[in-house]
């Protein structure tokens, strides 16, 4: 369970970050209108959902915790937090837990809405949900570094767009990676959010097209914790 000081931090997060331009357009509008575009254009959605699902997910996290270190690295506000009895760990899991609240959040209007458009059930909803917290949670601690790396902090938000628009191509969220070549299924195994998709995949719809759905939660999980460990040095050395 996360410590009081950790919960203490997301509540703020949430208060301050929530309704900043950057959650709300590349957040939520991008993403439920890209869903809406799909859903519009296909009707039967259900091999679709899956990768439109992630692709909330992605958006809602990222761009919800790049929007609050993107502030708070312009505003000198990370100061507040460092002279509080506090962690870097414990501030990098604030963040992340926050995001992942707020992509879930996301995804699940998505899920809403997809829902109209399907043909078949969800086939497991508790592996559904299982997934994508863990996506969420990797999304945001991916989201989280990247937007650290930057040394002008304006420019997180382009970094995060160059990484983010080229793996809803690379993931096998809008196409399936069978139709592809050996080397781009190759190039899909290196990303991310791949194990994303097959993982939502599966729980969705109970097949999935690359990867076992084992092993996607075990890669999830061990990007997850890296993407935090890489996050919180990353925060050791700029403060």
């Amino acid at each position: 369970m996360p410590s009081l000081k950790v919960l203490a931090i997301a509540e703020k997060e949430l208060k301050e970050y929530v309704l900043k331009p950057g959650s709300i357009s590349w957040g939520v509008i991008f993403p439920l209108v890209f869903t809406f575009a799909f859903a519009v254009r296909f009707g039967d959605v259900d091999h679709l959902a899956p990768g439109l699902l992630t692709i909330s997910v992605l958006f809602g996290t990222t761009s919800f915790v790049s929007s609050s270190v993107i502030f708070e690295r312009r505003l000198r506000t990370f100061e507040r937090l460092l002279v509080a009895p506090v962690s870097y760990l414990e501030i990098a899991l604030a963040k992340v837990l926050v995001a992942s609240a707020f992509g879930i959040f996301v995804g699940l209007v998505s899920l809403v809405f997809l829902h109209f458009f399907m043909v078949y059930p969800i086939w497991n909803i508790p592996l559904l949900v299982l997934f994508l917290t863990i996506s969420a949670v990797l999304f945001s601690a991916f989201g989280l570094y990247i937007s650290l790396v930057p040394e002008n902090p304006i420019n997180a938000m382009t970094w995060l767009n160059l990484i983010r628009l080229p793996m809803m191509f690379t993931s096998g969220a809008i196409v399936s990676l069978l139709l592809f070549p050996r080397w781009f299924i190759a190039v899909g195994l290196l990303t991310p959010m791949t194990y994303a998709v097959e993982g939502i995949r599966f729980a969705m719809l109970h097949y999935y097209d690359v990867v076992n759905p084992v092993y996607s939660f075990l890669v999830l999980l061990l990007l997850a914790m890296v993407f935090i460990y890489l996050s919180t040095s990353k925060l050791e050395s700029l403060y």
